[in-house]
C-alpha cells in the first residue's frame, strides 16, 4: 500500500478532515497552486471548483492518475527529486505541503527547495502532524508508542513535529508573520489562530518565502 492509499481512502468515505479545510482557506481564489503530494486530488478537486490552477506532483501512478482530473498537470515522481521538480512548469502563488513532510526524508531541503517555485507574494501553506498531542503523550504515560496505518503515529512517518516547529522556522528566517498566523485543526474554519497549546493534533499555516535555517530540531 502506498502512502497515500490509506488517506485517500479516508477522504473518500467521510470527506475532507480539519487540517484539509483550513488548508483551503488558506489559499485565495484563483490562485495558481502547487499540491505536494497530492494523491488523487482531492483537495485540487476543491481548489480547482475555486477557479485556481492547480499542478500537482505525487509518487504512486494510480493516484497521481487520479488526480489528473482535477489537476492542470500531474508530475509523476517525488519533489525531494530535483529531477523531478525540474519537470514542474512555472511559479506559484501557494505551494501546499499538506500533511507531507513528515514523510519526506529531509524535509528541510524541501522547503528550501520551494521557494524557487514560489511567485512574488507568494507563499508556503504546511500541515504538520503535532507528535506532542495528548493522544501520544497519554500512550507514553502508559508505556504505548505504537505505529498505525493512518493518524499521528503513522507507520510510514520519517520525521516528528510539534506545533513549535514552524515557529522556530519563521524565527530562524525572521519571518514578519508572527506565531499568532497559524491555525490548528482543531478550530472552526474561518478562525484565526490565536495560540494554542501544544497537545492540538495539528498545526496549519503559512511560511512566506519559506527557508528554514540549519536547525533539525523537532521541537
Amino acid at each position: 500500500m502506498t502512502v497515500s492509499a490509506p488517506y485517500s481512502q479516508l477522504v473518500a468515505e467521510h470527506g475532507l478532515g480539519g487540517s484539509h479545510r483550513l488548508i483551503l482557506a488558506e489559499v485565495r481564489d484563483g490562485a495558481r497552486v502547487l499540491d505536494v503530494g497530492c494523491a488523487t486530488g482531492y483537495l485540487a478537486a476543491e481548489l480547482s471548483a475555486r477557479r485556481c490552477e492547480v499542478v500537482g506532483i505525487e509518487p504512486d501512478p494510480d493516484s497521481a492518475a487520479q488526480a489528473e482530473r482535477s489537476c492542470e498537470r500531474v508530475v509523476v515522481g517525488s519533489f525531494e527529486s530535483a529531477e523531478d521538480r525540474a519537470q514542474i512548469p512555472g511559479t506559484f502563488d501557494f505551494v501546499i505541503f499538506g500533511d507531507v513532510l513528515e514523510h519526506l526524508v529531509d524535509p528541510w531541503e524541501a522547503l528550501r527547495a520551494s521557494r524557487a517555485l514560489l511567485s512574488a507574494g507568494g507563499a508556503v501553506v504546511v500541515s504538520l502532524p503535532n507528535v506532542a498531542a495528548w493522544p501520544v503523550r497519554l500512550g507514553l504515560l502508559a508505556g504505548h508508542f505504537e505505529y498505525a496505518n493512518v493518524g499521528l503515529l503513522d507507520r510510514t512517518h520519517l520525521r516528528f513535529f510539534t506545533r513549535r516547529t514552524p515557529v522556530s522556522w519563521r524565527a530562524a528566517r525572521d519571518s514578519r508573520s508572527s506565531a499568532s498566523d497559524s491555525r490548528t485543526s482543531s478550530e472552526p474554519r474561518g478562525r484565526s489562530g490565536g495560540r494554542c497549546p501544544s497537545p492540538c493534533p495539528s498545526w496549519t499555516g503559512r511560511l512566506p518565502a519559506c527557508s528554514p535555517g540549519s536547525s533539525r530540531s523537532s521541537s
